[in-house]
């Protein structure tokens, strides 16, 4: 890391977000001697007159607000159940402190906050609205591309939604919630047109009961849609399809209903353009949500062996992926009365998608030298079945009854047609897995600071695993001949059944408490048998290259955490401690093992002034081996890759630091953020490689002292004088470990990546807008020499409207892949054109799409790992033309 340049950039921010700070007025509010918390505080210029700033009053009734001007204004103070209050001022060059006490009276509801008639969004305590019109360009057709166009929020490519570097929990529709974390479903499926609000919650509590109660620092999105748009039946169909050459195309179909009582969201798509239809099913499938009262289970499923996914690099997934998805999806929510909610899911999704590589593998470690070359065309085709139900009872106002289960049936099947080094094979694997997960949740609210929530989780998950491959190469590793194939079967089975319950309080000053008390029992099942098959003869299994484990493991664990607000600090030490006993068995040898786990942590919060804060976390972990760390024997991750665990149970421990600072939100003129921290492992995995050409052997060994660093950095400032918003990221890690190569020994490995990327978009109120940007990224591995990789890219995106409902849209990338192998860098280039033409009396668009223009077939990606440098070559989709058409009703 380059300390130089880190310090700089602490210091600019920290200047320039002081040079921002202007005086205050400060103070408290009290009634009969008591703070009073959430009391809105309001400066104007007089009575009447527009806004010039708010604030909120803290748990121990303290305010503070900045003050830009000087002279008379007039503070107002209100708060629920209070009379307001106003009070004259004189500001000066000074800060002000005024001190008021409120008398009890007055409304029961406070109005939201209009900051500015003619900004696009209006602020509430927790809420930012904003008007979905305001960002439009006329390109938009999901909800994802208007999604895109609103300056703080961060859309990934794989569709998760960030505000800095925090993914929203879900994206709602008239405040109820179909997907969860599986968002993507609607948003990049969901048509732009009845669109009127998207609000941003902040503070967000998946659990009624826990709204005002729980530390909650979660967002969620919520849609709002346009009045005629309510309570009756709208949705969009749309067609789009290559009239010459290959039929590439995209259909999709919605229909919804998101009425007071019941809502209903239906979906049918399919393509093969290369749009993953369902990017998103891994979310609704596995409960991720760790930090929130009630949570129990997040996490568990079977460990994943095998995955024949090619790894892509930082590229428009898109372009290489030959595919054929189908999508068919219904969705529910039902009030059959007003204490029960009803919530129902399901979908179907055939697919088939195709990835063609090559690649070149390079080692060169000391006297370890040798290329491997592989040609590959993958093909996978899934079938996946899966549904979803919630019940929600309300057994009175304080106590709320949940149950939510879900049922999946998840099969896959993979071929692999291979050349290795000239020669050819074909690769199969198959896997027929089922899930089904249940939960049942009780909460009640003793009052209004304090709730009880308790819960019980069931999981059952079968993920069995056939794989083959028709070419033995692996006669130098088992010295056996006349081998026609090998096959590997895998049995992957886990029963969990957890109970947790919560108790959390919040204090009329502010204060925060949670306690839980959590019991989980896990019963994990592994085998894995290779066999190197012969025509006529039986198979060989070869000893070392079998597992048969079953791993038991409950533990019973307590956490604990307060937080305690004082002024503009506020401090949440946190303890979590469990005691576990595992029984691990092993064809036959069995181990029991006792042990306990403490993971203690404090974290800050320091307001420093009104829009910056300094953040920071120190943490200790200890955390036990899981079932692939403790597998004695090797088993196949496909083709030439063989891995094993270590021999015994262990416990890894670690610290984390991470240290934050923020000037600003995401509607801000200027808003920074930058984090520092660094993760130092006293115990950690590193790999035993035994490398041949044919063959790599990994075993796991255990090895104390790694450290690992990083740093990030992203400003969004809107510049006035270009009408837009300019955006900065810089980001670097580096890494200390220790890896061993048989023949070669223990090498010392040092790690450093660093990235930086500018981009600006223009918020121009004239027919023309463009989106550009630049961004590099740079790898270094250092060890007995320092490979060096260093890749661009950089975009220019045009929108053109030419009135009259017709529109125009120019996408260009480049990219440059870093240079060696004696593969010279090169530079790819990549332009897609769009045309559109919105028909609104017949609530129609046309679009006219060109594809890969410039007819770029392929790409090489450049890769260094620390035992490896490789060039891969993907086979892109060619240029098309497509002519489509998108009714909405």
């Amino acid at each position: 890391m380059n300390k130089c340049l880190l310090f700089l950039i602490c210091g600019l921010c920290i200047l320039f977000s002081r040079a921002q700070a202007q005086v205050s007025v400060q103070g408290e509010v009290t009634s009969n001697g008591q703070p009073v918390g959430s009391a809105r505080v309001e400066l104007r210029l007089s009575k009447g007159a527009g806004l010039l700033g708010y604030t909120f009053t803290d748990g121990a009734g303290r305010y503070r607000l900045a003050v830009k001007q000087q002279g008379t204004q007039i503070l107002y103070f209100q708060a629920l159940s209070y009379v307001p209050v106003e009070r004259t001022i004189d500001i000066g060059t000074t800060d002000t402190t005024v001190n008021v006490q409120l008398i009890a009276g007055g409304v029961e509801r406070l109005a939201e906050v209009l900051v500015h008639a003619k900004r696009p969004y209006r602020l509430g305590r927790d809420t930012i609205e904003l008007s979905a019109k305001s960002f439009l360009q006329g390109d938009e057709r999901t909800v994802e591309d208007l999604l895109k166009k609103i300056p703080g929020l961060n859309v990934g490519t794989d569709g998760s939604i960030k505000i800095g570097n925090k993914e929203v929990e879900k994206v709602m529709v008239e405040g109820d919630d179909l997907f969860e974390k599986g968002y993507r479903l609607l948003t990049q499926n969901m048509s732009v047109q009845p669109v009127d609000k998207i609000q941003i919650l902040q503070r967000y509590s998946n659990n009624k009961h826990l709204k005002g109660v729980e530390n909650s620092d979660k967002i969620a999105l919520n849609i709002q849609l346009k009045a005629d748009s309510r309570n009756q039946w709208v949705g969009s169909a749309a067609v789009s399809a290559a009239p010459v050459g290959k039929q590439y195309y995209q259909a999709s179909a919605s229909l919804m209903n998101f009425g007071k009582k019941n809502k209903y969201y239906l979906l049918g798509a399919a393509n093969n353009n290369g749009f993953d239809a369902v990017s998103s099913i891994n979310h609704l499938l596995y409960p991720n949500q760790t930090d929130e009262p009630g949570q129990i289970g997040a996490g568990v499923v079977t460990p994943t062996l095998i995955d024949n996914m090619p790894d892509f690099p930082d590229f428009d997934y898109k372009r290489t992926n030959f595919n054929r998805d189908k999508l068919l999806s219904f969705n529910t929510i039902l009030n059959p009365t007003k204490k029960l909610k009803v919530k129902w899911l399901g979908f179907i999704n055939p697919t088939k998608k195709s990835f063609y590589r090559n690649s070149i593998q390079d080692y060169h470690i000391e006297d370890l030298q040798f290329t491997n070359t592989e040609n590959y065309e993958f093909n996978r085709n899934i079938n996946n079945y899966f549904s979803k139900w919630e019940l929600q009872y309300d057994l009175n106002q304080k106590s709320t009854l949940t149950y939510s289960g879900n049922l999946g049936s998840l099969h896959k099947q993979d071929v692999g047609n291979l050349s290795f080094n000239g020669i050819g094979s074909t690769e199969l694997t198959a896997s027929k897995g089922n899930l089904t997960n249940h939960n049942m949740s009780y909460t009640h609210k003793f009052s209004e600071r304090d709730v009880l929530v308790s819960s019980a989780r069931w999981i059952r998950q079968r993920s069995p695993v056939d794989y083959s491959i028709d070419q033995y190469y692996y006669e130098d590793l088992f010295q056996v001949g006349d081998i026609a194939a090998v096959t590997q079967h895998i049995e992957n089975k886990l029963d969990y059944i957890g109970f947790t319950s919560h108790y959390v309080r919040r204090s009329k000053n502010g204060n925060f408490m949670e306690v839980a008390l959590l019991n989980e029992y896990k019963v994990q099942q592994l085998e894995t048998e290779l066999a190197l098959n012969r025509e006529n003869d039986p198979p060989v299994h070869p000893v070392g290259f079998s597992n048969q484990i079953d791993l038991r493991t409950n533990q019973m664990g307590i956490i604990a955490k307060y937080s305690i607000k004082h002024g503009k600090w506020e401090w949440t030490p946190k303890l979590q401690a469990w005691y576990l006993h595992s029984s691990l068995d092993r064809a036959g040898n069995s181990q029991n093992r006792n042990n306990g786990l403490i993971s203690p942590s404090i974290s800050g919060k320091w307001m420093i002034y009104p829009k910056g804060k300094l953040e920071g976390q120190l943490s200790f972990q200890q955390k036990n081996t899981e079932l692939v760390d403790v597998t004695s024997n090797y088993y196949s991750t496909g083709l030439r890759s063989f891995v094993k665990g270590l021999d015994n149970m262990a416990t890894l421990s670690s610290s984390d630091g991470l240290l934050t600072y923020t000037h600003g939100s995401m509607m801000d003129k200027f808003y920074a953020n930058l984090s520092i921290g660094y993760t130092s492992m006293f115990d950690y995995f590193s790999n035993q490689n035994d490398i041949g050409v044919n063959y790599n052997l990994s075993e796991k060994i255990l090895l104390k002292d790694r450290k690992d660093r990083f740093y990030k950095l992203q400003l969004n400032y809107y510049l006035k004088t270009l009408n837009g918003n300019i955006r900065l990221d810089i980001g670097g890690n580096s890494s200390a470990y220790q890896a061993t190569v048989v023949g070669v020994g223990a090498r010392q490995i040092r790690l450093f990546s660093q990235e930086y990327a500018l981009s600006f978009r223009s918020a121009w109120k004239s027919r023309l807008n463009i989106y550009t940007g630049y961004s590099v990224q740079s790898t270094a591995y250092t060890s007995e020499r320092k490979d060096q990789l260093k890749n661009t890219k950089a975009f220019m995106n045009v929108f053109l409207n030419m009135g009259k409902g017709l529109q125009a849209s120019l996408k260009n990338e480049s990219y440059r892949f870093g240079d060696f192998l004696g593969t010279d860098a090169k530079t790819y280039y990549f332009s897609d054109f769009a045309v559109f033409y919105d028909a609104k009396k017949i609530k129609t668009r046309f679009d006219i799409t060109a594809k890969n223009i410039l007819n770029t077939r392929q790409f090489r990606n450049a890769v260094v790992t620390d035992t490896y440098r490789s060039i891969t070559e993907y086979r892109l989709l060619p240029r098309y033309i497509a002519i489509g058409a998108e009714y909405s009703f």
